[in-house]
């Protein structure tokens, strides 16, 4: 995330909290849990949708990029494409760009064309397209992913690649990741994965940015799991070899970092007594649920840190508002197990709190 002063961090907005697949690395699908965020399951009404982006306008809210995405899939929304459409027209200037977060399932070929004619209508707003797969085969993938899907989602991302290889632009920023959550299902495909995108990517060419992304399995809130998580990670990459590296059609990248915070230790491995740092979270993941609520972190997937509804309040009323801001205090006064779920997390550390989201908390705060 760029260190911009000005931006409110990384937005995410959940389409919907329903997904068709049952990943086994995802509890609230492959357990079949009734309901997520304590809320009934759903999806984002259309029109609520216009009156949040409507107050971002209005607000002169920015944010570094835009997420479709928290819980479940986006492609399940039939009307996404509208949504981006409408966030293109009214956001441009505001988010650094878009990012869409799915399995690519339901993105037929009928939809990807949609998709990539959508960003050569406004080709300065960048788009990028998350495809996560997670397998090289068959079974693998019914395996990590609960159905045989597999050859469906290549032909549809290969659509996509071609498509977009075909646009008349000469600065193509419609932007492709595909990723492969290391887990103890498909760290044996992991080469192979790479060597499958790698040759496919080649093929299409070099137009706009292409990554093939190995990243870590975040378990939880961290704790033994996640270090479990982590060693497996790192020992399958050190047993391929894999290097992160740069090529004209492709860009290889291994998530280095643990993504929760791990207890500092001292060298025999003990925990050393120092205070907790406060936890990003509450400064730069702002979620919008599918039912138009403002959640204060992208982790906090029961929604204990709602604040309210952004199509009745608008944003910065809930996001700067008094809840908001004693919260935060909390978490600089080192008192997190007053902050909802914040207590038994381990705190996110993907991004960074930067000392002018400290002091303007403060401010608030006297």
């Amino acid at each position: 995330m760029q260190q911009n002063p000005n931006h409110l961090g990384v937005l995410q907005i959940e389409p919907t909290d329903l997904c068709n697949l049952s990943c086994t690395m995802c509890a609230p699908h492959h357990e079949g849990w009734a309901q997520v965020h304590g809320v009934p399951k759903g999806r984002m009404d259309l029109g609520r949708y216009k009156r949040i982006i409507d107050h971002l306008v209005a607000e002169d809210c920015r944010f570094d990029h835009l997420i479709f995405q928290w819980l479940g899939d986006p492609s399940v929304h039939p009307q996404l494409e509208e949504m981006l459409a409408y966030a293109q027209e009214h956001l441009a200037g505001r988010v650094g760009y878009l990012r869409v977060d799915t399995n690519a399932i339901l993105l037929t070929p009928e939809r990807m064309d949609r998709l990539v004619a959508l960003y050569a209508r406004r080709p300065e707003l960048p788009l990028l397209m998350v495809f996560t797969i997670d397998a090289n085969t068959a079974a693998t993938y019914e395996r990590v992913k609960g159905q045989d899907a597999l050859e469906r989602v290549r032909r549809h991302v290969r659509r996509f690649l071609m498509q977009r290889a075909r646009l008349p632009i000469q600065d193509v920023r419609l932007n492709v990741e595909l990723q492969f959550v290391l887990q103890e299902g498909n760290a044996h495909e992991l080469e192979d994965f790479v060597r499958y995108w790698d040759g496919t990517l080649r093929c299409y060419g070099a137009k706009g940015h292409s990554e093939v992304m190995i990243k870590r399995l975040s378990v939880g809130a961290g704790g033994q799991a996640q270090r479990d998580a982590d060693a497996l990670f790192e020992s399958a990459v050190a047993l391929t070899g894999l290097r992160p590296q740069k090529q004209p059609h492709m860009e290889l990248k291994l998530w280095e970092a643990s993504p929760w915070e791990a207890p500092q230790s001292s060298g025999s491995g003990k925990p050393v007594n120092q205070p907790r740092p406060p936890c990003p979270g509450l400064w730069v993941t702002p979620v919008i649920r599918h039912d138009g609520h403002l959640v204060m972190c992208c982790a906090d997937l029961s929604s204990e840190l709602d604040l309210g509804p952004v199509h009745e309040h608008g944003f910065r009323a809930l996001w700067e508002g008094k809840l908001a801001v004693q919260r935060r205090l909390a978490h600089l006064q080192g008192r997190h197990h007053e902050v909802g779920p914040c207590g038994e997390c381990g705190g996110i550390q993907w991004y960074t709190l930067r000392p002018e989201q400290i002091a303007q908390t403060l401010d608030r705060a006297e």
